[in-house]
């Protein structure tokens, strides 16, 4: 695949990714990083308003769509990092009372596309 044709299908995924969560209030922060090897990708999704289980399926729906709908792995262990909304170390002052600062849901993990996505050549 060519670099030009690849950049321009990885940022069609990534605006179908984010157009798709558009349509909430507040949308998931969805990071989609090129490991720079072809079919391997970073996906990271979090947001401070919905439950790590929904954040789950966005995340599975996502590495579906970057592989274009073929077989692939996931990393670490064969399922993503999956972490709920929790208090932080850290605290702020909220009206003379302390308060933690929370961080938010989140979902991480490398996808392996089994199949590599189509090439430019044909």
């Amino acid at each position: 695949m060519t670099t030009a044709f690849y950049k321009i299908w990885h940022s069609t995924i990534a605006a179908t990714l984010l157009l798709a969560c558009s349509t909430v209030l507040a949308a998931p922060k969805i990071e989609v990083t090129d490991s720079r090897v072809n079919g391997v990708y970073l996906v990271s999704i979090s947001d401070p308003d919905a439950p790590a289980t929904e954040l789950l399926t966005l995340w599975l729906s996502a590495a579906k769509e970057l592989c274009a709908g073929t077989a692939y792995r996931v990393e670490p262990k064969g399922h993503p990092v999956v972490r709920e909304k929790r208090c932080s170390d850290a605290v702020k002052l909220v009206q003379n009372d302390l308060q933690c600062l929370e961080v938010d849901a989140s979902v991480f993990g490398k996808v392996i596309c089994e199949q590599a996505p189509p090439s430019a050549s044909g």
